[in-house]
């Protein structure tokens, strides 16, 4: 192996990326509480303590865009490996680890939101539908009926959705590929890329579908990709990447942050279609930095915190809205201040979902990771 990662056995481990992972469901756990702490108390859209504080969380949806990023790293880069390394890529053993990785926890999630809750609580209602759900269509059908509906954790799963189709698309693709041997990875990247473009153009009045749409969220995905096959061949231009001088990263993270801060300002009208693709470029960066970078100015996983709640950042995404929406449903934050309840419903929140996604990673998850089928050597 290379200084790329670190191998165990016959695994790859990619050093801060845990970390970062939980950054980004963090993100996005940040997005849904500052907006219900919105929703309790609309007044306090109007205190510019409050605006500071929403300038940052309003953007926790880039999370979803960072995952994105990552899962086309990762996931481009591993099948190439284990076409490297055991002779060739096996289609039906790649998507039975993705289906053991995703589905538990997604159906675990459908069957709270179609089938628990309506049993549970007479008032309950969604308009989400389960046959849309449970056939990792819910990105349209949140396209479809996503304002109207107030049960946020069935939304959630939407990138979920678009990652399974990606999964089943790219490993058909890349066995392709490798069948034929005729085109190379690289150009079906950038092919797809500029499609995403011209669909984001004819569709760039809907923000529903720019936001929410495979075709228009795959670049995230194709970006991902584009660096992991990068990085498997060594490219130069990576070196002088890694070798960059600290001031030169820290440039680089704080015009990242200030395009994520003010991207609504700079991708507005037509615009809006660039602005997948010039956000994933520093989520790429970030990515790259992380991993190899030889001046880092700080390495997330140095907190060592992080390294756990990102190998349960899974359940931390997936999980978060249940226990708001029970938190909310059950306790009388109405009757308290404003500071009162955003403390106790943070607390909470965070507590809750913590240990709930370590039950769910101890108990659920790792035993369904446990029977994914192993490589074997050429």
């Amino acid at each position: 192996m290379t200084d790329l990662a670190t191998k165990k056995s016959t695994s790859i481990y990619f050093p801060n990326l845990d970390a970062a992972r939980f950054l980004a469901a963090f993100a996005v756990f940040m997005l849904h509480f500052s907006n219900e702490i919105r929703g309790l108390y609309p007044a306090i859209s109007e205190s510019s303590i409050f605006k500071a504080f929403y300038l940052f969380t309003s953007k926790g949806s880039l999370g979803v865009n960072f995952f994105f990023v990552l899962s086309g790293f990762l996931i481009t880069f591993l099948i190439l490996n284990e076409r490297k390394n055991f002779g060739k890529f096996h289609l039906g053993k790649f998507l039975i680890r993705r289906t053991l990785r995703i589905w538990p926890l997604y159906f675990i999630i459908g069957i709270i939101g179609f089938v628990i809750f309506p049993l549970l609580f007479s008032d309950y209602f969604t308009l989400h539908d389960p046959l849309y759900y449970f056939f990792f269509l819910a990105n349209f059908d949140e396209i479809w009926v996503g304002n109207n509906d107030s049960i946020n954790f069935l939304t959630s799963p939407w990138s979920v959705g678009v990652e399974e189709q990606f999964y089943l698309f790219w490993g058909i693709a890349l066995f392709a590929l490798f069948k034929l041997k005729t085109i190379k990875l690289e150009f079906l990247i950038a092919a797809l890329y500029v499609a995403s473009f011209i669909f984001q153009y004819l569709n760039w009045t809907d923000d529903k579908i720019i936001y929410h749409h495979t075709l228009a969220v795959c670049q995230d995905i194709l970006m991902g990709a584009f660096i992991g096959v990068n990085l498997f061949h060594r490219r130069k231009w990576l070196d002088k990447l890694k070798s960059m001088r600290k001031i030169g990263v820290v440039i680089m993270y704080a015009l990242g942050l200030m395009l994520c801060l003010a991207k609504n300002k700079l991708f507005g009208g037509q615009l809006i279609i660039f602005e997948r693709s010039v956000l994933s470029l520093f989520f790429a960066f970030v990515i790259l930095d992380q991993i190899r970078g030889a001046h880092s100015f700080f390495k997330f996983g140095r907190i060592k915190a992080f390294n756990y709640l990102g190998k349960i950042s899974y359940g931390i995404y997936m999980y978060h809205l249940v226990v708001m929406y029970l938190l909310l449903r059950f306790i009388p934050f109405e009757n308290f201040s404003v500071i009162a309840s955003a403390g106790i419903f943070f607390i909470l929140s965070a507590a809750l979902t913590f240990m709930g996604s370590d039950l769910s990673y101890r108990f659920i998850e790792s035993k369904f990771l446990s029977l994914k089928p192993k490589h074997k050597r050429k």
